[in-house]
């Protein structure tokens, strides 16, 4: 199946009164973990990530959330217990939640593009990578790509579900000829795919699967429309 990417501003979609009574459409587990934020930004964006979860996985399988049991890997990737072929991962980042669903491992990852040092790159990026940083000239086309390069990087450690086990600086995803291509340790790897997607203010959305089959266009959605299910 071709993977499918949703995407939710959670922050302008639930209100403190919907975030309240969306509450209890999750087991008492995860909303002890959800309350142990700090900040209900936090809270929303942790609660609308198990909604769209269970959004995802039901359209996309025909699996009841009541069947739904979560656990994750011994490097914090998370796996529906039980479901062969079933693949998801989230992401969120500033007003956003995004979820990505696959019968293949998938990884999805969004940055909001904010400023900071750039210097982190000469830490873990890639030679490839730094080249490619060093060939733009203005500051905000260096900063996107920057952005851009460590969304891919990321996509790609959550799709094979390995965490920081292996070195960011190890691998690097670089753009020829308008596609991406997996680099590691200075050789080209086919086995991995990369979808970039354009979104609205400054973020970088980044998807990595084994299926070459990616929407052209996320869907994005309403907080009614998640728990319709």
């Amino acid at each position: 199946m071709a993977v499918e990417v949703f995407v939710v501003n959670a922050l302008r979609e639930l209100s403190d009164k919907e975030f309240e009574n969306a509450l209890s459409l999750v087991d008492s587990e995860q909303k002890e973990r959800i309350m142990r934020y700090r900040f209900m930004a936090d809270r929303k964006r942790g609660l609308i990530g198990i909604l769209l979860a269970e959004y995802a996985i039901s359209k996309a399988f025909g699996i009841n959330p009541d069947e739904m049991r979560f656990e994750k890997n011994k490097y914090g990737k998370p796996h529906v217990v039980g479901k062969h072929g079933v693949h998801y991962n989230i992401s969120h980042s500033g007003d956003y939640v995004v979820c990505a669903v696959g019968s293949t491992p998938v990884g999805i990852d969004i940055q909001e593009i904010k400023g900071g040092n750039l210097d982190i790159a000469d830490r873990f990026f890639s030679k490839e990578e730094k080249e490619g940083l060093a060939l733009e000239t203005s500051e905000d086309a260096k900063r996107k790509l920057f952005y851009d390069i460590w969304s891919l990087k990321e996509a790609y450690i959550k799709c094979i579900g390995m965490g920081l086990s292996m070195p960011l600086e190890d691998f690097g995803v670089v753009q020829r000829d308008g596609e991406y291509e997996l680099i590691v340790k200075g050789e080209r790897d086919d086995a991995y795919h990369f979808k970039k997607y354009d979104m609205p203010g400054s973020y970088s959305l980044c998807v990595c699967s084994k299926e070459d089959s990616f929407p052209t266009e996320y869907t994005e959605l309403g907080y009614n429309e998640i728990i319709e299910i």
